[in-house]
């Protein structure tokens, strides 16, 4: 069975303003942003912390988010924390799956 795609015009006559990428701006997303990367990076740490036997030293929600994380698009966020904990991962490939 084929999936039908419906197409979608927005013309100028029907509509007075159109808003995109509300994240942040007049949505209130920053809690929800914050208690993802910080489930994200302590998952991530626990694990690392295992392997490595070293201590496992949690995101900090607050300094960890603001310092590396706010404001930066994903990947320099990701990067930027793992340097701050002097964390040096090689980059991925698609093919690489989900293995540390």
């Amino acid at each position: 069975m084929t999936k039908m795609k419906t197409l979608i015009t927005l013309a100028p006559q029907d509509f007075d303003a159109i808003l995109f990428d509300l994240d942040g701006v007049l949505t209130k997303t920053a809690r929800i942003h914050k208690a993802a990367w910080n489930k994200l990076f302590d998952g991530f740490l626990e694990q690392y912390a295992t392997k490595a036997d070293q201590p496992f030293i949690p995101f900090d929600i607050h300094s960890d988010y603001a310092q590396s994380v706010d404001g930066k698009p994903c990947y320099e966020g990701v990067a930027a924390f793992l340097e701050s904990r002097a964390i040096n991962l090689p980059w991925g490939t698609v093919e690489d799956g989900r293995e540390m």
